[in-house]
């Protein structure tokens, strides 16, 4: 069996993968959940994510996309991204 990087970071649901953004979304929510990102506080670069994850740096955009449209992450244009408010 193939282990790709997504697998080593916990990003299969079951024995089908789930899409990568997709599923790094439901970690970092998972993580603001459980108070590793507090509310008000920056998001570790996208660059970073995508290290610690092992997906490309776009795939980690997409995720934060995602959350910033779900309104758990707060995006301040060429600047950071934070955790929203409660």
């Amino acid at each position: 069996m193939v282990c790709w990087p997504a697998q080593r970071a916990g990003l299969i649901i079951g024995d089908m993968p789930k899409a990568p953004y997709l599923a790094l979304a439901d970690t970092l929510r998972e993580r603001i959940d459980e108070g590793v990102y507090l509310p008000g506080e920056a998001l570790p670069s996208l660059a970073t994510i995508a290290s610690e994850f092992g997906v490309s740096r776009s795939t980690a955009a997409k995720a934060v996309r995602l959350l910033v449209s779900e309104g758990r992450l707060v995006s301040v244009p060429s600047w950071r991204i934070f955790v929203a408010e409660s």
